[in-house]
């Protein structure tokens, strides 16, 4: 029988496979010659590897020689047909490594600053493993067969004082994803392999699954099951699991049952053992039957300290007549702006004004529409006449946008003040204003509080009905429900009224609201099966395009998720628009990119070099197709953005835009819309605080589409920030019960 072909592939992508290659693995590749070079620009290969014939893990850009007889499939690529060569292999040689690592290092490494990914590459093709050894010795006579003699004499320099050929090889006999040895060569650098070595479960603190951790170090490293290391490396994936899913703290039964979840077979007194080996040492700290990571707590206790020593020195801006007259003023200035001379500040808004003047530390919360901007607006007219700064901040941009553009004053992202803040230069006394409080996770507020002088006034502005952070911990949501903290809630709803305002309120307060099915109403509940709700979603965008905004509660799913429904949208309404086109140089044909002349795009990202925010929208005016491969900032175009600024479209751009026909509710805290629709399916995700945020978008009309019943079971149910473990109002607490009555500021 005539043995199967062999050919030598470079892998391209991997489409499947398991950890550590142990069930097989699917990949593309192209054909190489002996020396890494590509034989045939047209011919892709697709290789089906069994558990049986494999080595090692599959990774992008290592040559394997691959046994098996290609069938030939024809595949399109947007409008082109690419013929692909599918193997069944039945047998496969890892021939050369990838050198992800030393490509890794060469390409992006400050200290070989000039090589670049691109030369990084081409220097490992042309030598391969003997690539280590020709940088050892410093050969420059052998770098110039791919580098210029200047920059292969750099390099050789470059690499006698910085390279380390062990730690490189050992990342990749270990078999290392290449992110995760990226974060362990930046961390510990050269003694990486050492602190590997010593402790493989470190591995967790770089957010490496537990499953990767556990069977690397128990196949490759050889650890046994009541290894103290393994037990400890158990206790810390609890401690960051549960950071992970939102919680601060969590109590100790329901720790030790994940701990056991974890590490089966070993009996509950190891785990306890453990448990008490770890509190000795710091790893965790114990409050009654509450276990915390010292991370948090750390935290928490952070924030808890500056809040309580604001509480306990109060120190009013302005005395109360002064106060009176300048709120008088103001009110008949907005009179005088707005042309409406029956405008006035209600009760509550006043009591507002009252709270943040005399305390230095005060909330004031309230929905959508309930007049915080306002208040806001007085507030700072307030801290100029007592001659205080403000600092205005938010946790996204767009929300720091809208209060900057609402108030006049410049405010920042809380990323934005963190990295521009210079307490040596900033004045003595002054007023950080937060708003959209309920966004800010405990990482973002422990920032702000480790930057700001313990003389600077803190107000929170929010609602605490809103979704929780996306981040761990609870700020506002908890603040919000203690009793000893300086807070006013604003209920007077000015923005929207009639239907939506009796809706939200009843959604926030856990009541079902029944809403009419006619999509002409103010508030609308029009309900059809899932699989005619994008349909009945684009129907109504289609109605009004440029008043509406589709608001999701997820990414990807089929039926409601914003991933189909702006691939829809596009091609309902867009579809002869421009496309972007850029060259693919794997399959050697232009790619469109799915983004079109008069799309509507979302950045995903803050840019502070053009100045444009995470949750930024915008239009796309114009289209350049070119190859990439060009500098990162050339212009591949132009959109023109909310701020009212058209910005060039750039390659580094282009990796954080996304359609923006329809956006997720998170994206959109913050934001108001003239009209919005939201598609509802069941979904884990789906909770009363997220029904509420959407509905409290609009300004004039909301539309839900799909399942009532999964609407109103989620409305009916817990929010699900009440079931994060947090300990920050417990810490507060036994601060302020542990100080004197008289040493607190009176109410």
């Amino acid at each position: 029988m005539t043995p199967p072909p062999t050919v030598t592939v470079r892998v391209s992508t991997i489409r499947s496979q398991n950890p550590f290659g142990r069930s097989g693995a699917i990949f593309t590749g192209v054909e190489v010659d002996s020396q890494g070079w590509r034989v045939d620009t047209k011919k892709h290969y697709v290789v089906k590897a069994s558990n049986q014939v494999l080595q090692a893990a599959v990774e992008r850009g290592q040559l394997w020689s691959v046994s098996g007889t290609p069938e030939a499939n024809t595949i399109v690529v947007n409008g082109y047909q690419i013929t692909e060569a599918t193997i069944v292999a039945t047998a496969m040689q890892l021939l050369r490594p990838s050198g992800e690592y030393i490509i890794t290092v060469l390409g992006e490494g400050e200290a070989f600053a000039g090589i670049g990914q691109v030369k990084a590459r081409r220097l490992w093709d042309q030598f391969g493993q003997e690539l280590y050894a020709i940088l050892d010795r410093g050969d420059v006579s052998r770098l110039v067969d791919v580098l210029p003699r200047r920059m292969a004499e750099q390099l050789a320099e470059a690499w006698s004082h910085w390279g380390d050929t062990f730690t490189l090889q050992w990342l990749q006999s270990k078999g290392l994803p290449v992110p995760l040895g990226r974060k362990l060569l930046a961390f510990f650098k050269r003694d990486a392999a050492t602190k590997i070595e010593e402790d493989p479960y470190r591995l967790i603190s770089f957010a490496a699954s537990w499953k990767t951790v556990d069977t690397l170090a128990r196949r490759t490293f050889g650890i046994e099951p009541d290894d103290p290391r393994r037990l400890t490396g158990g206790l810390d994936e609890a401690l960051h699991a549960a950071f992970d899913a939102g919680h601060t703290c969590v109590g100790k039964m329901q720790f030790k049952r994940r701990v056991a979840e974890l590490l089966p077979g070993v009996d509950d007194i190891a785990i306890d053992a453990a448990l008490s080996a770890a509190e000795q040492s710091g790893r965790l700290i114990r409050r009654a039957e509450t276990l915390h990571a010292p991370g948090p707590y750390l935290m928490e206790c952070t924030v808890v300290q500056a809040i309580v020593e604001r509480l306990t020195q109060p120190d009013p801006l302005l005395d109360d007549a002064s106060l009176e007259s300048l709120v008088n003023a103001y009110v008949k200035k907005v009179r005088a702006d707005v042309g409406d001379p029956g405008f006035q500040l209600n009760v509550m808004q006043r009591e507002a004004l009252t709270v943040a003047n005399a305390k230095r530390f005060s909330i004031i919360t309230g929905g959508a529409g309930t007049g915080k901007t306002t208040v806001l607006r007085a507030l700072f007219r307030i801290c100029d006449a007592a001659g205080l700064a403000v600092y205005p901040m938010a946790l996204s941009g767009r929300a720091a946008k809208r209060i900057g553009e609402a108030t006049g004053l410049k405010a920042q992202t809380i990323a934005g003040f963190l990295k521009n803040f210079a307490p040596d230069d900033a004045p003595q006394k002054a007023v950080a204003v937060i708003d959209e409080a309920s966004m800010v996770d405990l990482p973002s507020i422990y920032r702000v509080i480790r930057c700001l002088p313990s003389e600077y006034r803190i107000v929170l502005v929010g609602d605490p009905h809103q979704l929780p952070p996306v981040g761990p911990g609870l700020l506002l949501h908890e603040l919000a429900h203690d009793s000893g903290i300086p807070i006013v809630e604003l209920a007077e709803v000015r923005r929207y009224g009639g239907e939506i305002a009796r809706a939200a309120a009843s959604i926030r307060a856990g009541k079902w609201p029944e809403l009419p099915g006619q999509p002409e109403n103010d508030i609308a509940f029009i309900p059809c099966a899932p699989s005619e709700v994008n349909g009945t979603v684009l129907r109504l965008y289609g109605q009004d395009r440029a008043g509406s905004q589709i608001l999701c509660a997820t990414r990807n799913a089929l039926a409601g998720g914003t991933r189909p429904i702006n691939a829809q949208s596009q091609q309902s309404f867009n579809r002869e628009g421009e496309e972007l086109m850029l060259w693919n140089i794997e399959h050697d044909l232009w790619q469109g990119t799915g983004f079109r002349v008069g799309d509507p795009v979302i950045c995903l990202k803050n840019d502070w070099e053009i100045d444009l925010q995470n949750g930024s929208v915008g239009i796309v005016l114009s289209v350049a197709s070119q190859m990439l491969g060009e500098p990162t900032r050339r212009s591949l175009g132009q959109i023109h953005w909310d701020d009212g600024r058209v910005r060039d479209l750039t390659a580094d751009l282009l990796n954080h835009l996304e359609l923006a026909y329809a956006i997720t509710i998170h994206k959109s805290q913050g934001s108001a819309f003239r009209r919005v629709i939201l598609p509802v399916t069941a979904s884990k995700l789906l909770d009363r605080t997220l029904l509420y945020t959407a509905v409290t978008r609009a300004e004039k009309q909301v539309i839900l589409v799909g399942d009532v019943d999964a609407a109103r079971k989620a409305v009916l149910a817990q929010r699900r920030s009440d079931g994060r473990q947090v300990a920050m109002r417990g810490l507060l607490r036994e601060r302020v019960d542990a100080i004197a009555p008289e040493n607190l500021a009176k109410e």
